[in-house]
């Protein structure tokens, strides 16, 4: 591919994918300034790449691994962090329906469980799609959600209305 066709290639990945890498980005690191520079990053480094994508997974799987990879990078080293209000809001402020006790929930879960809940529950993402993200076999995706589920149903209390909200949370289109 010519240089021309690669950059409208990428403009149009770019359209299509940018607030969509900020949002994850933003559930995972729970800060605004955090997320704007992982989804720079991720964007770059795939624009980097871009002949080495494949088409062997959706976009969308490609950019997700290149976030989460990058996000893990950065977390390497850091103690880890007591959930704070900010992070929380924001992960609120990215679902249908902004519940902080919900999203104070999310962001306690253990990083594999809350990983796996926000590709498949957050994202929208198959199971199997989110498998290939984090790179573990579609069993251990199916578990690692229905642990997440389990988990925050306890943290919560099975009350009707919050756990029809754990079930059925989707991400908005806008953050």
């Amino acid at each position: 591919m010519n240089n021309d066709g690669r950059r409208i290639a990428f403009d149009l990945f770019y359209a299509e994918h940018a607030t969509p890498a900020f949002r994850f980005a933003l559930r995972l690191s729970g800060s605004h300034d955090d997320a704007e520079d992982l989804a720079a990053i991720a964007l770059a480094k795939a624009y980097q790449r871009w002949d080495q994508f494949r088409g062997d997974s959706a976009a969308r799987t490609w950019l997700c691994t290149i976030i989460l990879n990058e996000w893990r990078m950065q977390c390497r080293g850091r103690t880890q962090q007591a959930v704070n209000l900010e992070a929380v809001t924001n992960l609120s402020s990215t679902f249908q329906f902004p519940n902080l006790e919900l999203a104070e929930a999310i962001a306690s879960l253990p990083e594999k469980s809350r990983v796996a809940f926000l590709l498949v529950k957050g994202e929208g993402m198959s199971h199997a799609e989110a498998a290939k993200v984090v790179k573990v076999p579609l069993g251990t995706m199916y578990f690692r959600v229905h642990s997440a589920i389990a988990s925050l149903k306890q943290k919560l209390g099975d009350e009707g209305n919050t756990s029809e909200q754990v079930k059925q949370v989707k991400c908005q289109h806008e953050v």
